[in-house]
């Protein structure tokens, strides 16, 4: 199973689909996420020719977890994610990041541009340093859809999303169209929710881009770890993919990426909430999903050992949408390990 021991201590744990593809494209997942997060897109842009290195991000799956709060600043991860490129043999790569893997991905090509050939923001614009440090406090004050995070940093967040696990998953992948009755992002809100459980039944009930074996990996998965336990803007291409009803993303959060990103493109995709790369892609194919503390070691195992050519699907909007606009950038996959374009 792909896994890369780092000098920073750190094992990451990964998918590696073709890797004789050429040039890379680095997937980060967010929160509640997983590198499971881009099943759908995997294939696709693997089979298109390209490299396609998925992680589960520090803290997630089968990688590493420590416990001490600064080994997840962004500095670090991004210089994590650099290394890793390094062990793999990769020069530069296509970023890829969604949700909080978006933010981190900005920051890889913040700190390390010599290594993104082109970057990929999902459902987080693009935000840049602040002059100033600012509190979780200070972020919710700002941008009150960002409130639910006030709970998430608080000390009873994690027993109480471990205890309400189903829900809180039913919660966090609700479908757009259920972002008005499950509106968990103002200040207090995803606390009263999780503070009055539904019954099971109406759990499964609600309206969840999740469903069958999805559903029981993420829970699986999520239960086996645990939850919670100033450069220049890039003067590289940046494509930014957001759901027109995504209730996290805040209008003044796109302004900002427009003034700060000047090789931008947009593309709002009609109807979508907030996970771009799993709505509307129909029936979910079948998943193992393992017993032990890394329920979906198995997965990345079958992926990386060419799982991925199985499948037709093109990756959704998000999947067709990456690949013609790379291709606009005369940016192509090749089997071929040596094109001279890296």
């Amino acid at each position: 199973m792909p896994k890369a021991i780092l000098s920073s201590g750190h094992t990451w744990a990964y998918v590696d689909a073709n890797p004789q593809g050429s040039p890379a494209i680095l997937c980060l997942h967010g929160f509640p996420d997983l590198g499971y997060g881009y099943r759908h897109q995997i294939g696709a842009w693997a089979r298109s020719g390209f490299r396609v290195i998925v992680p589960d991000m520090l803290g997630y799956g089968g990688s590493s977890a420590p416990i001490d709060p600064a080994q997840y600043t962004t500095k670090r991860l991004a210089r994590d994610l650099a290394a890793m490129l390094t062990k793999l043999g990769i020069a530069r790569a296509v970023v890829v990041g969604h949700d909080w893997g978006s933010f981190t991905a900005s920051r890889v090509a913040l700190w390390h541009p010599d290594r993104v050939l082109a970057l990929v923001l999902m459902s987080v614009p693009f935000t840049p340093p602040a002059l100033a440090p600012m509190t979780i406090a200070d972020v919710a004050a700002r941008a009150p859809n960002l409130g639910y995070q006030l709970f998430l940093a608080s000390p009873e967040a994690a027993p109480t999303l471990e205890a309400n696990m189903p829900h809180f998953i039913a919660i966090a992948f609700h479908t757009p169209r259920a972002s008005a009755e499950v509106d968990f992002t103002p200040k207090g809100a995803l606390r009263t929710m999780l503070a009055s459980p539904p019954s099971p039944a109406t759990i499964d009930a609600m309206p969840c881009v999740l469903k069958g074996d999805s559903l029981r990996a993420y829970t699986a998965a999520l239960r086996a770890r645990g939850i919670l336990r100033f450069p220049e803007p890039p003067t590289l291409d940046v494509l930014s993919i957001y759901g027109n009803r995504d209730a996290i993303i805040f209008p003044a959060a796109l302004k900002m990426q427009r003034r700060f990103v000047s090789r931008l493109t947009e593309v709002p995709l009609d109807g979508s909430g907030h996970w771009v790369m799993l709505e509307g892609l129909g029936e979910e194919p079948p998943v193992p999903i393992g017993n032990n503390a890394d329920p979906l070691e198995e997965w990345r195992e079958r992926m990386s050992a060419g799982a991925w050519k199985d499948g037709s699907g093109d990756g959704g909007a998000v999947g067709r949408t990456v690949l013609t606009w790379l291709r606009g950038l005369g940016i192509t996959g090749s089997t071929e390990v040596a094109k001279g374009k890296l």
